[in-house]
């Protein structure tokens, strides 16, 4: 929001996923290194006692929350599932073990990956996204009101989740809007809902690209 806000852009924020936290157990498991695939994994692994572990993250934004939260080791991936694959698989040894930090759903196809790869992973969800089934007053009002520019969309899932809060009267006020999405993956998704005006891939999956694509959109 503040970054938008600086580009001289009104932002508006109509959040699509609602993040339920769990705590996490280990029992006897003591970790060589941490793997997150989001920030919403910080809170539960944050415990004084690893903050030294090498923290394999998904991408910068994240590195920079784990950072903050008082981890010295922060090794972060270019934005996307197969580069953290790769980074663990140059850096971490075999025999290794590894704590996966995921939401509820996610995380098995990489935790059955690091196994093949000889590593002793444990996976943990230890938050859920749950779906918002309708979009906020302010932000349907300015979609109706046609004061809507640019939409940004950071995942898969909060693509679904915006289509899905879409009704009968809204879905076609996104003919006027741009969609500024982090992939390809995301773009996919829009390709089954109702038309935009124009959907704009970021260049890197990362919040510095999707913000250079909402400088080309037009201001509302």
């Amino acid at each position: 929001m503040a970054a938008v806000e600086a580009m001289g852009l009104r932002p508006l924020a109509a959040p699509m996923l609602r993040i339920e936290h769990f705590a996490l157990s280990t029992g006897a498991f003591q970790p060589d290194a941490l793997v997150l695939t989001s920030a919403q994994a910080i809170p539960a692994i944050n415990r004084p006692q690893w903050h030294h572990l090498p923290c394999y993250v998904v991408g910068n934004a994240t590195g920079a929350r784990a950072r903050a939260a008082g981890f010295s080791h922060v090794i972060a991936a270019t934005g996307t599932a197969d580069d953290l694959l790769g980074l663990i698989r140059a850096h971490v040894p075999a025999g290794s073990r590894v704590l996966l930090a995921v939401g509820r759903g996610y995380g098995l196809e990489m935790a059955a990956s690091l196994r093949a790869d000889g590593l002793r992973v444990l996976r943990r969800c230890v938050y859920a996204a749950r779906a918002s089934q309708r979009l906020p007053g302010p932000a349907r009002a300015a979609l109706r009101a046609g004061r809507i520019g640019a939409v940004m969309l950071y995942s898969a899932r909060t693509a679904e989740a915006f289509l899905a809060a879409l009704d009968a009267r809204l879905a076609p006020c996104l003919a006027s809007v741009r969609a500024v999405v982090m992939s390809h993956g995301v773009a996919a998704v829009l390709a089954e809902g109702p038309r935009w005006r124009d959907v704009s891939v970021a260049e890197r999956p990362d919040q510095t690209a999707m913000l250079a694509c909402v400088e080309q959109a037009d201001r509302p």
